[in-house]
């Protein structure tokens, strides 16, 4: 009888499969993320995967709209699966206006977007984020932007930088140049600025009418630049918008390392639910964002009907760890217990409770193995320690360990177990 033709085999396209050494690695960053979160007072929630259609496409933006895994229940009804997890949320504060702001949710779930798969890339993927709803002061912007560095620094990738942008800042900058019937094909085109080269960023703008010589003069503005100068830049565009970039950066220098923050014009998210400062952050050498977010004041009124100021960021999960180089890690077992006969056996499951009721993990041999096999099999299988209950271990009320690590082996009274 002939198996699964390959491809069946295999896990659908962008999709991907979980070994136990990679899901360890995927829950030890998660257990660190979940700290950062939970210490500055953040508390989980989850949303349903699937979410009505209407729902998702209402301020996502056409190239995130196009990316929804779309679908008709057996009513009839419109159904996506989540791209990320804000607009949900946003979709559950609607009908739970009535909790105190500002509200303090994080998340580490998993989304969907049908993209075309590559490298840093799935169609399935996780994200560990959080929303801070219910704030306008800078301090949030200044709060979310500590957790996302904390974050970062928890699992090592210390070597961060955190590219900052405001929308505002970029559509004053259009209104100057007489440039705001283009902004879409201009958000667009500077999206694509860190991945596309200058002559084919520059013909996404004259594509779309922007003039060459304002398309050129655009992108030569959109450059990093250091945070206090960005100050000055701002506050010549907008009194305001420098005023508050000024209490921003003052508020940031006690909080964030300002080395790994820098402004830079071209980050503008792909989302059209942003409304002010937005983020992205690169992690060492790896040269895709990990993470990114920003404010979006408008997003939560489209489904309550009330001005609400939110804000949040998000971390790919996958790759921070391809970042990392964090893509497995191994989960030893305590102990692997093997035993000649049933009487070895049933005194086996008894030190087994004991031992699994003080937090190890226990394997007893299922009786198909004999002892070198047993030998071989532990070495492979990672176990830090094998338990020998013979009968001359059991006329004796011991039994024989092999500590596996250390090269050891040695004999413990039962009733000490």
């Amino acid at each position: 009888m002939s198996g699964l033709p390959d491809h069946l085999r295999k896990p659908v396209r962008g999709m991907r499969d979980w070994t136990p050494r990679q899901i360890y690695a995927l829950r030890h960053v998660e257990d660190t993320l979940r700290k950062v979160a939970e210490s500055f007072g953040y508390r989980q929630v989850e949303t349903p995967v699937v979410e009505h259609f209407e729902v998702l496409a209402k301020k996502a933006g056409q190239e995130i709209v196009n990316e929804i895994y779309v679908f008709k229940d057996k009513a009839g009804r419109d159904l996506g699966l989540r791209f990320d997890m804000t607009v949900p949320i946003a979709r559950l504060l609607s009908y739970h206006m009535e909790i105190p702001k500002p509200v303090r949710w994080y998340y580490f779930s998993k989304v969907f977007r049908y993209d075309e798969p590559q490298h840093g890339r799935y169609r399935e993927f996780h994200q560990f984020g959080i929303e801070l709803v219910g704030s306008s002061t800078p301090r949030a912007e200044v709060e979310v932007l500590q957790v996302l560095a904390e974050s970062l620094n928890a699992v090592n990738a210390g070597n961060y930088l955190i590219m900052l942008n405001d929308r505002r800042a970029i559509d004053k900058l259009l209104e100057r140049w007489e440039l705001t019937p283009y902004r879409e094909i201009i958000y667009r085109a500077l999206d694509k600025k860190s991945k596309m080269s200058r002559e084919e960023v520059l013909k996404i703008m004259t594509a779309g009418g922007v003039p060459l010589d304002k398309a050129e003069k655009l992108y030569d503005a959109a450059s990093e630049i250091e945070l206090h100068d960005a100050v000055d830049f701002l506050t010549a565009l907008d009194s305001n918008l420098g005023s508050f970039y000024s209490q921003l950066v003052r508020y940031l220098e006690d909080a964030v390392p300002l080395e790994r923050v820098k402004f830079n014009l071209s980050i503008v998210r792909g989302l059209d639910y942003y409304t002010g400062v937005v983020f992205e952050v690169f992690a060492g050498e790896y040269k895709l964002a990990v993470g990114g977010g920003g404010r979006y004041d408008d997003l939560l009124q489209l489904y309550s009907g009330v001005k609400t100021p939110a804000l949040g960021f998000a971390i790919g999960v996958e790759r921070l760890m391809e970042a990392l180089g964090l893509l497995e890690v191994e989960k030893p077992i305590d102990y692997y217990i093997y035993v000649f006969d049933d009487e070895g056996y049933r005194v086996a499951i008894k030190i087994a409770r004991k031992l699994r009721q003080s937090g190890y993990s226990v394997v007893i041999e299922l009786g198909e193995k004999n002892l070198k096999d047993t030998f071989e099999y532990v070495l492979k299988l990672g176990v830090k320690h094998l338990m020998i209950i013979g009968k001359r271990e059991l006329e004796r009320g011991v039994v024989k360990i092999r500590d596996l690590g250390k090269r050891l082996e040695y004999e413990i009274p039962i009733e000490q177990l």
